[in-house]
């Protein structure tokens, strides 16, 4: 079983709120199919799904496979490439 600490899990959430916010809102959109939302942050990143709180809420967006710490930034920057280009941007 591969293990993201939740150490790493603040740090990713940090910076992806901090400097990807664009990239947050749209994984919340695109794969959480959410549309309507005032507000949203990435709340927590482990090996199966990324936990994004909007508005109060949380949506679950579940990796295709179970991913390590190695393997964060490829994966999303992945997840953001298949959303361009099913959007043809």
């Amino acid at each position: 079983m591969k293990i993201i600490s939740k150490e790493t899990s603040k740090r990713v959430c940090d910076h992806m709120n901090n400097d990807h916010i664009d990239s947050v809102h749209k994984y919340l959109t695109h794969y959480g199919k959410i549309s309507t939302f005032e507000n949203a942050y990435m709340e927590e990143i482990n090996n199966s799904y990324i936990k994004i709180n909007y508005d109060g809420q949380s949506a679950i967006i579940n990796f295709k496979n179970e991913i390590s710490e190695e393997e964060i930034h490829s994966t999303l920057v992945s997840m953001i490439k298949d959303i361009k280009e099913e959007n043809n941007l």
